[in-house]
């Protein structure tokens, strides 16, 4: 039987709240459709006639399907005829709407999302933070049409290909992947190798979906943030050359180095967070702060001399394709192996000094395996968070010697001599706090 009391009508409230949200919306849009192409606001013209139907699907009539999801399942009970009956019935009637009112260019997404309603209104009793959350998401999907029309022309045939062979590693490959170690130090299994350089990759990729959506023309500042999530190694050698060809580009150049150094920093302690967990996140966290602030610091000194906003956008013509390629993911696993082995048979040998020297040798070409090869050895076999730390900023600092020896051979002494500068402050500011916390 269906009580009456403070938490039932609490339910039906919310049911109709959550229906009026998504028929807010839609009815919102079919005014807006409507309405274009006229200069008065409430003309409507014979052949919007259909557009003006199809907003009748609104706010009341989303608000009374859920109510009526909502009461089928508390008079049925555990009973699922009814609720079946009321979804069978809801179908009906929205199938009849839409061949009543159907155009050549109209789409299904305002009667898909109605036969939502009453689902939601019957999860409500179940579940209702669930219901409301995915009342909010389907809600954000119907508001995302603009933006999804703006977005798709820009895509292309790579962008699809690189998003679905990154999915396929995350929910195919990984799984498959066998977790026993294989070698003498238990640290080296394919299922690691594989989290691992997923993990690489989708942070590679989400730097170059963000450089696409914003654009890469944005200026110093975007091409050294967006750009330092895919590659700072790539920023330096890419600023330097423009800074040798065109003078006015020295000071917007070194801004997106640091800038792309700064986010390193910082991809670095997520990295390091994840795989390593709280024991390595904590002690890491203040040199790469340090590390970082000197680098905001210095970036913010060098943007606030630029000469124009102009000659800055200049700087934002670095060219990214994407970054994701299964042949690139490939040969990262053999690389973190190498990485991986060599880290615990120094270790093994000759101690932490060992991995010390590991940790400077892998850091010339980059941060990222030594990182997880430490991260990982601090959560499985007990490696000190002291020692993952100093093996980490050593990476670092390995890494940032070849950013500078880049910056001088291809950007010339003027480029590479403050950008030097800058870039062995930051590191000395990491090792000093380093040093301190032991």
């Amino acid at each position: 039987m269906l009580s009456l009391d403070l938490s039932t009508l609490k339910e039906a409230v919310l049911a109709v709240a959550v229906g009026l949200m998504m028929g807010l919306e839609r009815e919102r849009s079919g005014f807006e459709r409507s309405q274009e192409g006229h200069e008065e606001p409430y003309h409507r013209r014979e052949s919007d006639q259909a557009a003006a139907l199809h907003g009748s699907l609104g706010a009341r009539t989303f608000a009374l399907l859920t109510l009526l999801g909502w009461i089928s399942v508390k008079v049925g009970g555990e009973n699922p005829a009814m609720p079946i009956a009321v979804m069978a019935l809801a179908a009906l009637m929205i199938g009849l709407f839409y061949y009543e009112t159907s155009s050549a260019d109209r789409g299904l997404t305002t009667e898909i999302a109605a036969l939502s309603a009453p689902l939601l209104g019957m999860l409500l009793t179940r579940d209702a933070l669930l219901a409301v959350a995915v009342a909010v998401i389907v809600t954000l999907l119907l508001l995302s049409k603009p933006w999804i029309r703006a977005w798709v022309p820009k895509l292309q045939r790579e962008d699809l290909t690189a998003s679905i062979q990154l999915l396929i590693v995350f929910a195919i490959l990984l799984p498959l992947l066998p977790s026993r170690a294989l070698d003498p130090w238990g640290v080296l299994s394919p299922r690691k190798v594989g989290w691992m350089v997923a993990l690489i990759a989708a942070v590679d990729f989400m730097g170059y979906a963000l450089n696409r959506v914003l654009g890469s023309r944005r200026g110093a500042a975007l091409t050294g943030l967006v750009g330092g999530l895919i590659s700072s190694t790539v920023v330096t050698v890419t600023m330097s050359r423009q800074a040798r060809e065109d003078a006015t580009l020295k000071g917007p150049g070194q801004v997106a180095v640091m800038l792309a150094c700064a986010v390193m920093g910082l991809r670095v302690s997520m990295l390091a967070g994840v795989v390593g967990g709280a024991a390595l996140a904590k002690p890491l966290l203040l040199p790469m702060g340090a590390m970082v602030l000197v680098l905001l610091g210095a970036s913010y000194w060098i943007y606030r001399g630029a000469r124009s906003a102009a000659v800055a956008g200049r700087a934002g013509d670095m060219p990214v394709r994407n970054p994701f390629h299964l042949k690139r993911a490939m040969a990262w696993g053999l690389a973190l192996a190498a990485v991986l082995l060599a880290s615990a048979a120094a270790r093994a040998w000759f101690g932490d000094r060992g991995l010390l020297i590991a940790a400077g040798v892998s850091g010339l070409a980059d941060v990222d395996p030594i990182t997880l090869a430490v991260s990982s050895q601090v959560r499985e076999v007990g490696l000190p968070a002291v020692t993952a730390v100093l093996a980490i900023i050593l990476a670092i600092g390995a890494n940032t010697f070849s950013k500078a020896c880049f910056a001088w051979v291809s950007g010339g002494r003027a480029f590479g001599k403050r950008l030097s500068a800058v870039l062995g402050a930051s590191l000395a500011a990491a090792l000093l706090v380093a040093w301190f916390q032991r």
